[in-house]
């Protein structure tokens, strides 16, 4: 009889334990978003400070090399990234307002998930993009 019982209590405690898990998977879910938001701006620090040190430098001592560069190629050494970056902040502008992005085209295509944000950020840069071709 005491047999049954620690059974009982076993099952109660793995149903308590699922219990408190599905009770906590909001704030783990948030947790790990916050967690990987976190790394996700500490690798881009990272790799702007990695790339841009080296080009920071080269600026400040104005590399004749870095100059004809800018001088010839303006619209693809700043205007292409900024392109890029300004789409990125749309897209998590947005994403940030109203929490999800699904689109659809058509009736035919459906985005939705990670693919939403994705598409609507090469969808902006390629616009932004064709826009300054167009107007350089």
């Amino acid at each position: 009889m005491t047999e049954q019982r620690g059974e009982r209590t076993g099952r109660d405690s793995a149903a308590e334990g699922r219990r408190r898990f599905l009770q906590d998977a909001p704030r783990t879910r948030r947790l790990v978003r916050d967690l990987v938001g976190g790394i996700a701006i500490l690798s881009v620090l990272g790799a702007a400070a990695t790339v841009g040190l080296p080009i920071a430098l080269a600026v400040w001592r104005q590399e004749p090399w870095l100059m004809k560069q800018y001088e010839d190629h303006f619209a693809a050494v700043v205007g292409l990234p900024a392109c890029a970056l300004l789409s990125f902040l749309l897209v998590v502008l947005l994403e940030t307002r109203y929490d999800r992005i699904e689109m659809e085209f058509f009736g035919i295509v459906r985005f939705r998930g990670a693919a939403g944000p994705i598409i609507l950020w090469a969808f902006c840069f390629f616009i932004m993009a064709c826009g300054m071709r167009m107007l350089w």
